[in-house]
């Protein structure tokens, strides 16, 4: 699978990561959402998320249709914690600008946050926060 979903440190399983490689789809994403929700509930604590999007490659023609569906669809854990994304380009901040105006209601104290590296998004998740 091209979408690896994993803590991002074993010991502590306070943050589950998940990694982009070139050539994803959305059947792979699809999985890795379950993957995700599935070591978020394994938890009693709060547990963020890590999206490393940084060796995706392009992203599919049919980008906003499919990713305002996923953002419409569930709800958050009760421990679900931040969300970062680190490596996404002008186009992607944008979209995501797009999605919170339409499925804002949906969105709501779920944000997510960006990061240019790796190191800034463990920086940003070891920040105290409101979630």
């Amino acid at each position: 699978m091209t979408i690896q979903v994993g803590w991002d440190n074993n010991e502590q399983q306070h943050i589950v990561r998940i990694v982009f490689q070139r050539g994803w789809t959305w059947n792979d994403l699809n999985q890795a959402v379950k993957q995700a929700d599935a070591l978020i509930i394994s938890q009693s604590h709060r547990v963020d998320l890590l999206i490393d999007i940084q060796e995706a490659g392009g992203i599919p023609g049919d980008f906003i249709t499919r990713a305002g569906e996923l953002f419409a669809q569930g709800e958050a854990r009760a421990n679900e914690g931040q969300k970062v994304v680190v490596g996404a380009g002008t186009l992607i901040r944008i979209a995501y600008k797009t999605f919170l105006r339409v499925y804002g209601s949906k969105l709501e104290g779920r944000p997510f946050i960006f990061a240019d590296t790796l190191e800034s998004a463990r920086v940003l998740l070891a920040l105290p926060s409101s979630a």
